[in-house]
């Protein structure tokens, strides 16, 4: 497997399997079993409110509906770590793909991106698909050619269930 597998799908739909924004936690947990990580932060309900699967990371509603909110990819190591399609089990490969891999990839299935200036300064480049929304940030800081770090979806909107 390579990360433009999983990259080049959730650019075109802004999904990974049950991951989506606005789907529930649980339906998440029943396709991929418990999150491998939690984070430290928590909402008003006590609930922490980001989960990992590896290099999947995904961040829920602050309040108890634990609706997904925003999905993200890590994609600036070595080697990603990602769920399989067995509950529980990893599957590894390598990380780190060039944006010149990345949009060659877009194009070749059809996506279109564009851009995106409010990400792109100085140590940095960002693409955007309008498609899904999807965000593909680049590093350019020490680095011979643009090197993705992640890509990521979200929903910024206020919600009224907290």
């Amino acid at each position: 497997m390579h990360v433009l597998d999983i990259l080049v799908p959730f650019a075109r739909t802004g999904r990974i399997g049950a991951v989506r924004v606005g789907a529930q936690l649980r339906d998440v947990t029943r396709e991929l079993g418990p999150p491998w990580a939690e984070g430290s932060s928590t909402g008003a309900d006590g609930l922490p409110y980001l989960y990992a699967y590896g290099c999947l990371e995904i961040a829920t509603c602050h309040a108890h509906c634990q609706v997904i909110e925003s999905i993200v990819v890590q994609t600036d190591q070595a080697t990603m770590q990602w769920p399989s399609r067995e509950p529980g089990r990893a599957e590894s490969f390598p990380g780190y793909p060039t944006h010149r891999e990345v949009v060659r990839a877009l194009s070749e299935t059809g996506c279109s991106w564009d851009d995106y200036a409010p990400l792109t300064c100085d140590d940095q480049c960002a693409i955007r698909v309008p498609a899904s929304g999807a965000i593909f940030v680049f590093t350019t800081e020490d680095v011979e050619e643009p090197t993705l770090c992640n890509a990521s979806v979200a929903d910024h909107r206020p919600r009224s269930c907290g």
